[in-house]
């Protein structure tokens, strides 16, 4: 047997522990919400150490690359803390109100020589920042309605598709988005013609989210009707409505009764215009065939005087 060979073998064994993490972290609130709490567990099945037993508990890292909970004590209580459970092979940091310098940056887990380090990063299956800076118009045009999104932040890009009642009409594509820090600022556009099935229905605005449950709705409180006359802008900001009021469906008709009216006036005014251009057409050849028939009188009467006078 070659005696050589197996020391190799025996410190292999003995180094790979030292070498191989025997600890290791991850993100257990799933989504991490921007603006919420989120928790990092440390977990030591694999040395199948109890926390209570660590020699030294510790978190450290973040975006400052410092010391964060030390076996229970906080650098800063009102951004981290420490979750333990005795009766479990696992301990927990919790960040307070997660915020952008949070992430993309290392944290650490120890439990005594045993550590585990790794970045938090951002991942579209993992984070969720709830879109802020709202601006949203419907506008009614005749049977035409246009909408528009902008949201200055969110993540991941939703997914958003217009509604009448409960029948999806229409899914909605981003116009434009572009990064703002690590997540995005995105604007939608689009326009949709009116069918008769839509008609008094209440429009609204729905984008939902990978992973997440809760989707966000913009809508108003009222229906519209198919046919207006006038544009009705409608608009929401931060889901907050407010909006011109709609005229009812009889002042709807006042634009059509004085279009009439006013062709009938015309109508009417150009009928008189030709009747008395007729009229003084009429008195100027009666004036002219009178004068014409004095002449020739008088000239008969010349005549006349001429053959007596010879």
């Amino acid at each position: 047997m070659d005696w050589t060979y197996l020391n190799i073998v025996f410190l292999i064994i003995l180094i790979l522990p030292c070498a191989v993490s025997q600890v290791y972290w991850k993100m257990s609130s799933v989504p991490a919400i921007f603006g919420q709490n989120t928790v990092l567990t440390c977990h030591l099945e694999t040395i199948f150490t109890n926390p209570k037993d660590c020699t030294v508990r510790q978190w450290s890292g973040g975006p400052e690359r410092r010391g964060l909970v030390y076996n229970g004590y906080s650098s800063d209580k009102n951004k981290y803390e420490e979750d333990v459970n005795f009766g479990s092979f696992e301990f927990s940091l919790i960040i307070k109100n997660l915020t952008e310098s949070d992430i993309n940056v290392n944290y650490t887990c120890s439990c005594g020589f045993d550590t585990s380090t790794k970045k938090l990063s951002l991942n579209e299956n993992l984070f969720h920042y709830p879109p802020t800076g709202i601006k949203v118009m419907f506008s009614f045009e005749y049977d035409l309605l246009r909408v528009f999104l902008d949201i200055k932040k969110v993540y991941p890009v939703p997914k958003c598709s217009l509604y009448f009642g409960n029948s999806l009409i229409l899914k909605i594509v981003p116009v434009t988005y572009k990064t703002n820090g690590f997540v995005y600022s995105i604007t939608y556009n689009a326009s949709y013609t009116f069918e008769e099935k839509d008609c008094n229905k209440q429009p609204e605005l729905k984008c939902t989210f990978e992973h997440v449950t809760e989707h966000v709705i913009f809508k108003g409180n009222e229906t519209y009707e198919c046919l207006v006359y006038e544009s009705i802008p409608l608009l929401l900001n931060n889901a907050t409505r407010t909006h011109v009021p709609k005229k009812d469906s009889q002042a709807t008709k006042f634009p059509t009764l004085k279009i009439a009216l006013i062709a009938v006036a015309l109508l009417l005014i150009t009928i008189f215009i030709i009747v008395i251009i007729v009229w003084k057409y009429t008195q100027r050849c009666q004036c002219k065939r009178k004068r014409s028939i004095k002449k020739e009188a008088k000239l008969s009467n010349e005549d006349e005087l001429f053959i007596e006078f010879q």
